[in-house]
């Protein structure tokens, strides 16, 4: 079953998608689209220049001023760094205007901006700063204490660049912006060069930089443009950290194209959220759905008067039914997306329409206008019939060239032009996706297989649940068997026989949890994504 996307969205999404050619492999387009990243910012300065473009705090910066200081970095860099075309950068910075700078002072000079997880490691950084050659490391003096250790390691680096207080062997991040810059950086940048590398969390083995060009995050900012139904009116808050795709290429670059207002959270808080939506009068989000369990158990949030959010975005994680209709109670105007993406496609996979967020619960939505969906055989390859159960491909603009250094996990991913997700899926037949599980999470109890999604959104179905995630565990009878971890909410007390009574009146026996383990936080990974793999070793 191929689910095409132009062929599923109204026409008013559709409009002026072509096919293109690229590098053999035939895409659905945007014919109409800009060409690079930086362009799009200074096509904002350029239309307005006086409107407040990112507020941090109680800084607010308008179009005119970003641009400036964009190009005031990229001279500075060019001139007194050497930075050139193609050379990386690397960016450890919590959300701020100081990550968007660099970001689209890096993108002026045709280099690769390389954003790293400010939780990492310092053996894990090691090996990013390493793997792609970053020259520059622009990060906060908080994280100073991770890179020091493997200083005599990272040679690659020839200069680091330090945000907050001074530290032997730095440079002050304001060394990086010369405000006597005599002239506008320029340089001939392809659509398809290289503007980013995005490594993935590193689950199964380690990390891979997924390169992002300029054509895919231009595919990116279109998508979202059209699906979220944004204009230059809309103001957004980036509560997700900008080191992830759902962050930097879903709102920042998105909004920042429209020209809109921004507001950064370096921090999630609650109560700080609920106040920004409010105060900053936020029309549109992009979170991932904890957030959003965690504003509606705040005891106050009905008192927040957020009437004009327009759209409320989520992913990342599964959500449950039950939040969904919480929300929709809550905030009746929202239009909700249930979205689902990957750092391989530059974010974009599929979105939820606004009028099938309760028609198809438990759906993540049609592939967006630009990208086709299909469910094959994990095996054999072969394309599968709706409503069965394979491995989701999908192929797209958005689509990664390949993985930075990395062509034998490239030629294992991408194949004929299909990125192969490593999710179990089924698409229904009016071209509906549904994620069942990853293909390494699924559980296989005496040769009856087990989809941890489906017995996870009967545990969310509980009112005392707030979290809930389920693994395979070894067993010497079965081979393996279903154990879940719940997170009940304030208040609420529940006992495994309980939570076992509850999935035996609602799934098959075989599917019941063998074991019932009580957490007072799921362990996660900074983008929200339940680390199973900690789980399994618990």
């Amino acid at each position: 079953m191929i689910s095409i996307g132009k062929d599923l969205w109204p026409s008013e999404f559709t409009e002026g998608i072509i096919e293109e050619t690229i590098n053999g492999v035939t895409v659905n387009v945007y014919a109409d689209r800009p060409k690079t990243v930086i362009e799009t910012l200074q096509n904002s300065a350029r239309r307005f220049p006086d409107k407040v473009a990112l507020v941090m705090g109680n800084e607010r910066i308008t179009y005119g001023e970003l641009n400036r200081r964009v190009n005031n970095m990229a001279y500075a860099l060019r001139t007194r760094y050497g930075v050139k075309k193609g050379d990386r950068v690397a960016l450890l910075l919590t959300n701020g205007i100081p990550f968007v700078i660099t970001l689209y002072a890096v993108a002026q000079l045709g280099g690769i901006a390389v954003p790293l997880n400010t939780k990492l490691k310092s053996a894990e950084l090691e090996y990013m700063i390493k793997n792609s050659g970053s020259c520059i490391l622009v990060l906060n003096d908080s994280w100073w204490a991770n890179i020091e250790p493997v200083l005599n390691s990272i040679t690659n680096c020839r200069e680091f660049f330090v945000v907050g207080k001074q530290i032997p062997g730095t440079k002050p991040f304001g060394d990086l912006i010369d405000p006597g810059a005599p002239e506008t950086v320029t340089e001939q940048i392809d659509e398809h060069d290289v503007a980013f590398i995005m490594y993935t969390s590193g689950t199964t083995g380690l990390p891979k930089g997924a390169m992002n060009t300029n054509f895919n995050v231009i595919h990116t900012m279109i998508s979202y443009k059209r699906i979220y139904e944004l204009t230059s009116d809309d103001r957004t808050v980036i509560a997700v950290p900008l080191f992830h795709v759902t962050g930097l290429y879903a709102q920042l670059l998105t909004y920042i194209n429209l020209g809109c207002t921004i507001v950064l959270m370096p921090m999630y808080k609650t109560e700080e959220m609920l106040r920004i939506l409010e105060e900053e009068k936020i029309t549109s989000m992009i979170v991932v759905p904890t957030i959003y369990v965690m504003m509606l158990m705040h005891p106050d949030h009905k008192k927040y008067d957020l009437s004009h959010l327009r759209v409320a975005g989520f992913g990342g994680a599964p959500i449950s039914g039950e939040t969904v209709k919480m929300l929709r109670d809550w905030l009746p105007q929202i239009e909700l997306h249930n979205t689902y993406g990957l750092t391989e496609i530059a974010s974009p996979g599929t979105c939820m329409p606004k009028e099938d967020a309760l028609r198809k619960l438990g759906s993540i939505g049609l592939p967006f206008p630009v990208n086709k969906c299909k469910v094959v055989d994990p095996v054999t390859g072969e394309e599968l019939p709706p409503n069965t159960e394979g491995e989701l491909l999908i192929n797209s603009p958005n689509l990664t060239p390949g993985y930075w250094q990395n062509p034998e996990a490239t030629k294992k991913a991408i194949v004929d032009g299909w990125l192969h997700t490593g999710d179990i899926a089924k698409i229904d037949e009016e071209g509906y996706v549904y994620i069942m599980d990853r293909i390494k999470d699924m559980i296989n109890r005496g040769g009856e297989k087990i989809f941890c999604v489906e017995v996870e959104d009967v545990l969310y179905s509980n009112n005392k649940v707030m979290e809930a995630a389920v693994v395979g565990v070894p067993d010497e009878v079965y081979g393996e068997v279903v154990k879940a971890f719940i997170v009940t909410r304030p208040g609420c007390t529940l006992t495994e026989e309980e939570v076992q009574d509850w999935v035996r009146e609602r799934l098959a026996k075989y599917k019941v949890p063998k074991f019932v383990e009580f957490l007072t936080e799921l362990p996660k990974n900074p983008n929200g994504k339940v680390m199973k793999n900690v789980l399994r070793g618990k």
